[in-house]
């Protein structure tokens, strides 16, 4: 599998509506304490998303567009990171029902999505 469809499939429509959805009711489930039907829509929803937009999505036509080279140029492996870890306490938060702690993750997804905002372009060639 080309590694850039890999790293470019992320900034798809399809596959950010699987991974805000699942957050949003991961969230919702475990405020309520509903653990396992939490932690699966949390995990496997954005999975399913990746699968669907590798196979039938056209990602190479999307790293031609403006969305897909900024996903191409900012997005090293430490964005990913911090946007997984952002995800991680959104999800203790919603857990033990501290808003700020949701709020702090939010904010730790959004720092990750920001890195085009603060850093020059990463070369295409890493």
């Amino acid at each position: 599998m080309n590694p850039e469809a890999v790293l470019v499939h992320q900034v798809h429509p399809v596959k950010l509506g699987f991974d805000i959805t699942a957050s949003v009711a991961s969230n919702a489930l475990l405020w309520r304490r509903r653990f396992a039907s939490g932690v699966l829509i949390r995990y496997l929803l954005p999975v399913a998303g990746s699968a669907l937009v590798l196979r039938y999505g056209d990602v190479a036509a999307l790293e031609e567009t403006p969305r897909g080279r900024s996903g191409l140029e900012h997005m090293p492996p430490a964005t990913t990171a911090l946007r997984l870890a952002g995800d991680t306490v959104m999800a203790v938060g919603a857990w033990r029902r501290r808003p700020g702690w949701m709020l702090a993750g939010t904010l730790l997804v959004v720092a990750g999505w920001s890195h085009g905002l603060f850093f020059e372009p990463l070369p295409r060639d890493r």
